[in-house]
Parts: structure tokens; sequence; C-alpha cells
């Protein structure tokens, strides 16, 4: 019924489903395409022309195809700051109470986070701050649905089926907490209060950029409930950044002993373009087929890098 390339689209969505684990409608979501017009499709009840779906399917697998032969970054590499945020979290989970880190953009503060909440999957979980995410209901609801906890409609439900799915030795931690409220701190700390009055630990880890710190350590009235319940505050910069650093986020540069580039890379990293903006830099030098010295200050050049 269908053409051979056709027949071979169809079973690289068959294989991305059982990859992924995910139903057949989530695996049409990903792809953009209906979960309707794909069952019709693979039951040969598919009415109209299926042109359109193929080439959807194409494009989709044609890119993800594309972006496999381009450079891929090490998942986590763990660089001494990455370590040492990863280690805050994991007191912050013991001790209970808030805990506070923050730092320049791009040094490995969410790749800490996220490495920790894949490792302690059951009891650890991360909520990425935006602006939309301000007032206290839409962040009690963005709480209720990453726990797993009922959609209540007021604020006071909400809360309370929160505490109710929580429980003694969790973490949660919050990316980009610079955005949050005094009020929407306030609420967190009570959760944190609740697990401490019962003689049990929750622990609340905010990530974000050095405003973060500045805030809840400040000398304020209104801080000053929230200044008296962080246990851990660190400050993390990109002059911090160490060579070693490098050789862990771009492991071909040191097997290979490329030397000056690792150095090279290493000046990027502690300017404010910091391990993102050199992971960037390596990512587009790769993919121009020319990592070398010579490859990287040009690509940077392009890229009206501080070098």
């Amino acid at each position: 019924m269908y053409t051979s390339e056709q027949q071979e689209l169809l079973e690289k969505v068959e294989a991305l489903q059982k990859g992924k684990n995910l139903s057949q409608n989530a695996v049409c979501q990903l792809i953009g395409v209906s979960g309707t017009a794909y069952s019709q499709i693979r039951n040969g009840k598919y009415n109209a022309n299926p042109q359109k779906f193929f080439d959807t399917l194409a494009g989709y697998f044609g890119v993800k195809e594309k972006a496999r032969l381009t450079y891929s970054e090490v998942e986590y590499a763990p660089t001494s700051i990455s370590e040492q945020v990863y280690v805050t979290i994991a007191l912050c989970q013991k001790k209970g109470g808030l805990a506070v880190v923050c730092g320049d953009a791009g040094i490995g503060k969410t790749k800490a986070a996220q490495k920790f909440v894949a490792d302690n999957p059951s009891n650890s979980f991360l909520i990425t701050i935006n602006p939309c995410l301000t007032n206290t209901k839409s962040l009690l609801k963005t709480i209720a649905d990453r726990i797993g906890a009922g959609q209540e409609k007021s604020n006071n439900e909400l809360w309370l089926s929160i505490a109710g799915k929580l429980s003694d030795g969790k973490v949660l931690i919050f990316d980009e907490a610079q955005h949050l409220t005094v009020k929407a701190i306030e609420v967190l700390r009570s959760f944190s209060d609740y697990f401490n009055d019962k003689g049990q630990t929750l622990g609340i880890c905010f990530i974000g950029n050095a405003e973060t710190i500045t805030r809840m350590g400040g000398k304020k009235a209104e801080f000053a409930q929230i200044a008296n319940r962080t246990k851990q505050r660190k400050i993390y910069r990109n002059t911090e950044i160490q060579r070693d650093d490098i050789c862990k986020l771009f492991p071909i540069l040191e097997a290979e002993n490329m030397n000056a580039e690792i150095d090279f890379l290493h000046r990027i990293a502690r300017t404010p373009q910091a391990l993102r903006g050199a992971i960037n830099l390596f990512s587009n030098a790769y993919d121009n087929e020319n990592y070398t010295y010579a490859g990287l200050v040009a690509m940077a050049k392009f890229m009206d890098m501080e070098i």
C-alpha cells in the first residue's frame, strides 16, 4: 500500500515510540502529526492523500538525522562548580530548610540540578521559574503538576494538596529563582516550615543569578524570615572556572593533547560568556570541521565573542 520510503518512516515512528517509551498520542504530538491520522494510516483506512502526513514525518526525521551528525556536548561533566552545586542540593535535601545557589549564567548550575534529579528521581523535583509564574496560584499549580498533586481551585486547597503529596526527605529545586516574588518565596518557605514542625525535613533550593542571593540574604524586614531559614548560601563566578573543567567538557581535546585549544576555551569560559559560551563556540567549530586553535579563533570572531 505504501512505498518503501513511506513504510520506513512508519517504522521510524514505531522505533521512536518504543525507544522513548511513549504512548501513540505522545509520539505523534512529539513529531507534530495527528494521532488519529497516524492510526488510520497504519490500519490502511486513511481516506485522504497521505503525502502531507509523510512529508511531515520525513521533515522531522530529516532534522533529527542532521542533528545526530552535529556536535553533541557531554551530557554532564563533573566540573568544579557543578559538583559544588550538586553537593549543596544534596545537603539541602538532608538538612531541610532553604538553600540558595547563584552566580553567573552558563557556569553549570542548571546542569548540576538536572543531574541531581536524574540521580534521585523519586525524592527530588526541578521546576524552572519564568516570569509567567510570578503569582502564587500559577506557582502552586506548577508544583502540583510536577509532583502529581491534585489541581485544586483555591490557593489554600492547592497548598494542602501539595503538602499532602510531599513527604519527609524530599527536595524541591527552583531554577531561575530570581523571578520569584517575596510572597512566592514565603509560600515555598511555608512548606519547609510545615515539615520542620513535624520533625521532618523538606529542602527548598533556589538557583538563580546574583540578584537571588542579594534579595534572600538582605537585611530588609520582608526578607528576615527567609534569611533566618536559609541554611546555605553559595555564589559562584565565571572566574572560578578551572582549566580541568574544559578537559572534562571536551574530552576529545584532552585525548588529542590539544593544549592550546584547551587554554583558549578556558579563557573564553572565564569571560561573561562562561562555560555555555565555550560549548557553543566549540560546537560551531566542530560542525565547521575545524576545531584547531586557528579554527576556534576564527569561529569566535565570527560569533563576535570576547576573546
